[in-house]
């Protein structure tokens, strides 16, 4: 009797080749190369224009551009890892400067320097220095 049909040798290459062809997509995937399929759209990016802190009040003005694809909307910010008080939360559309005003409970010695982060709603971050005048 004759055998027809794919031989063994050729249908194992077959199921190889698909699975290092799912392999890969689902690495792709993962790695970001299809974009954010069933997320929330790209990141922001920000840059600092300038930054004063003042130890007399406690705040520290921060103009940040934001040079990224989308708007950023500003959350959160930490002054030395701490939670602060109060930040302005506005909405920095694409290659616009805005003004973010951050309290702290925190004492601001005049000459020292102070690590600023702040976080945005989509996790956008952006981490800087000050020095309290």
């Amino acid at each position: 009797m004759k055998r027809k049909g794919v031989s063994t040798y050729i249908s194992v290459l077959l199921l190889i080749v698909v699975v290092i062809a799912g392999g890969m997509l689902i690495y792709g995937y993962t790695m970001g190369w299809f974009g954010r399929l069933g997320g929330e759209g790209e990141m922001g990016t920000l840059s600092v224009d300038t930054v004063s802190a003042n130890a007399t009040t406690g705040e520290i003005t921060a103009y940040l551009r934001n040079v990224g694809g989308s708007d950023v909307t500003i959350n959160v910010a930490y002054v030395e890892d701490v939670n602060a008080t109060s930040v302005t939360r506005a909405t920095i559309n694409q290659g616009s400067v805005a003004e973010i005003v951050i309290v702290t409970s925190q004492t601001l010695s005049p000459g020292n320097t102070y690590e600023v982060k702040i976080v945005a709603v989509d996790n956008t971050q952006i981490a800087f220095s000050v020095k309290a005048e």
